[in-house]
C-alpha cells in the first residue's frame, strides 16, 4: 500500500475547473492507494477548499482532504470553522511563502486556528523549504505552544532548511516530516539517521513535481523493507489514525 501524504488538486484556470481526474488517474499509474490533497490554486480559499470537499466526498477511499487556511484573510477564522463544520478534512495546510506572511508574526491570527484544530483532531501541514517564510524553525514555535497537536514539516526544509529541520525533529515529539521534493541523498541520508522512522511520511507534491520520481528516488538509497513500509503508508495511517 501506498499512501501520498501531501498532494495538490490541479486547477485549470482556463476553465475554473478542478481536475479531479487527473489526479486519480496518476495515483492509479503509479500504484498511489490513497493521497492527501490540497488546493492552493484559485480564485479564493473558500472555493479552493470546497472543491477538495467535493473531490473526497466522491471518492472517499481514495482522497483525502487537507485545507489550506490563509491567516492573513479577513475571514480565516470563519473559513476554519466552515472547515471543521464540513468534516471533510483531516489537516490543514499553512504556506508562508504562498500568502507572503512570516509565521511568527502571525501568532494572534493563527493560535485560534491552531486551538480549533486541536479540538478536532486535525494535523497541521506546514510548507518549508524556500526562503524566509518557510523556515521549519519558525513552525516550531507554534509547537512548542500546541505540544499536543502534530505538525508536519512539508518538504522537510528542502535543500535550504533540510539540516536544521532534521536537527529540530527530535527535540518536539509531535514534529513530522514529509518527503516530497527532496533528492540530495546526504540530506536523506542524514534524516534517516537521525529521526525516529516513524516520523517520516511519503509525499509526491503533485502535480507539480513528478509521482514516479518522488517513489523511485528512495529507491536508490537500498533501504531496508520495514523503513520503506512505514515511510510508504504505515506512518501516515497511524498519524491520521486510518
Amino acid at each position: 500500500m501506498v499512501i501520498d501524504y501531501h498532494a495538490h488538486l490541479p486547477w485549470d484556470r482556463g476553465k475554473d475547473r478542478y481536475l479531479v481526474g487527473d489526479c486519480l488517474e496518476d495515483m492509479d499509474a503509479n500504484g498511489i492507494d490513497v493521497r492527501m490533497i490540497s488546493a492552493l490554486d484559485g480564485y479564493s480559499i473558500r472555493e479552493q477548499n470546497e472543491a477538495v470537499q467535493r473531490a473526497v466526498e466522491a471518492h472517499p477511499d481514495r482522497l483525502i482532504g487537507a485545507a489550506v487556511i490563509n491567516p492573513r484573510a479577513r475571514d480565516c477564522y470563519e473559513e476554519m470553522e466552515h472547515v471543521v463544520a464540513s468534516g471533510a478534512f483531516r489537516a490543514i495546510e499553512l504556506d508562508g511563502a504562498e500568502h507572503s506572511y512570516y509565521p511568527e508574526t502571525q501568532r494572534p491570527w493563527l493560535d485560534p486556528i491552531l486551538e480549533l484544530a486541536q479540538e478536532h483532531g486535525l494535523v497541521v501541514n506546514c510548507f518549508t523549504g524556500w526562503g524566509p517564510r518557510s523556515m521549519p524553525a519558525q513552525w516550531a514555535l507554534f509547537a512548542q505552544r500546541f505540544p499536543r497537536l502534530p505538525f508536519v514539516m512539508l518538504h522537510m526544509g528542502t535543500t535550504d532548511f533540510g539540516y536544521g529541520c532534521i536537527k529540530m525533529v527530535p527535540e518536539h515529539d509531535n514534529i513530522y516530516v514529509e518527503t516530497s521534493c527532496l533528492y540530495e541523498f546526504p540530506i536523506i541520508r542524514r534524516a534517516l539517521a537521525a529521526i525516529d522512522h516513524r516520523k517520516i511520511l511519503f509525499g509526491t507534491h503533485y502535480p507539480h513535481k513528478s509521482t514516479h520520481c518522488s517513489l523511485h528516488a528512495f529507491d536508490l538509497l537500498d533501504l531496508d523493507e520495514g523503513f520503506v513500509e512505514r515511510h510508504r503508508h504505515l506512518n501516515a495511517k497511524e498519524l491520521l489514525g486510518l
